[in-house]
């Protein structure tokens, strides 16, 4: 085999796995992250409680639940979980996006403004 020849095997090999590894990622993140969102108002006082993390501290916790609505207006129960050190705790009246996946539940949630919420979601 000549120099040539072996130098272009070497250049396409590292694009196509190049190429791969590209591909394989977007693959996971769509699996994992492939999400719903849910628009829920914060209208009750959240239910307060001791979280233990992962390095032995006890931080204060901060439980929602309610219901929320999508883009088309299908409405959905939430219990939704929080800490301090989050971006909790929320105020009443404060609009929360909740991204769902089917196979992980809740992944993402943040504040949002009413201009942010669809109409049939308010």
């Amino acid at each position: 085999m000549n120099e040539d020849r072996k130098e272009r095997l070497w250049v396409t090999s590292f694009f196509a796995a190049f190429v791969a590894t590209i591909i394989f990622s977007v693959g996971i993140t769509k699996y994992q992250y492939d999400d719903h969102s849910y628009y829920m108002k914060i209208d009750s006082q959240p239910i307060i409680s001791n979280v233990e993390v992962p390095v032995g501290i006890s931080i204060q916790g901060y439980t929602y639940q309610g219901t929320a609505k999508d883009a088309q207006g299908k409405i959905r129960s939430f219990k939704l979980s929080t800490d301090e050190h989050d971006i909790g705790p929320f105020k009443a009246g404060q609009i929360i996006k909740i991204n769902v996946n089917r196979k992980y539940g809740i992944v993402d949630y943040q504040r949002v403004t009413t201009k942010e919420t669809p109409v049939k979601a308010r």
